[in-house]
């Protein structure tokens, strides 16, 4: 039986302290599996036709993929859209960043990697030389391609 002032007894403290080990740090193989697997998911969902969009003949069903290509070219274009609370409308301007990124990606060009590099070629001399280079094909016979 206890005595009145003793409150209920606590269990016993384990003799040995049990530290579960470190997870195994990923290796480069590792992420490279896990790079792969991401970009497969990301190339199903972005087939899934699940966004609508609206068009000139009427709403139609597209991939996410598409839907985020006509989102892409609608910032690198600009355009307005109406402010709810206040009913005005407001002008979002080109952005030059998505201008860039679409310009690239239609001649097959991947991110720059390195971005001080990239600071000193600004769009509109990156649009110049891809120029220069289209007309001294054509200049020297070539195709445009």
């Amino acid at each position: 039986m206890q005595k009145p002032n003793e409150g209920p007894k606590l269990p016993p403290k384990p003799e040995k302290r049990i530290i579960p080990q470190a997870p195994k740090a990923p290796t480069i193989g590792d992420k490279a599996h896990a790079g792969r697997l991401l970009s497969e998911f990301l190339r199903r969902i972005a087939q899934e036709k699940t966004e609508f969009v609206k068009g000139p003949y009427g709403d139609a069903m597209v991939s996410k993929a598409e839907s985020m290509t006509r989102t892409m070219f609608k910032i690198a274009l600009g355009y307005e859209e109406e402010d709810v609370k206040t009913g005005k409308i407001k002008v979002v301007k080109p952005s030059a960043g998505m201008i860039a990124l679409i310009f690239d990606r239609m001649e097959g060009r991947a991110a720059p990697t390195n971005l001080n590099e990239d600071k000193k070629r600004t769009l509109p001399k990156k649009v110049s030389e891809e120029n220069k280079k289209v007309i001294n094909d054509l200049a020297q016979g070539g195709s445009q391609s």
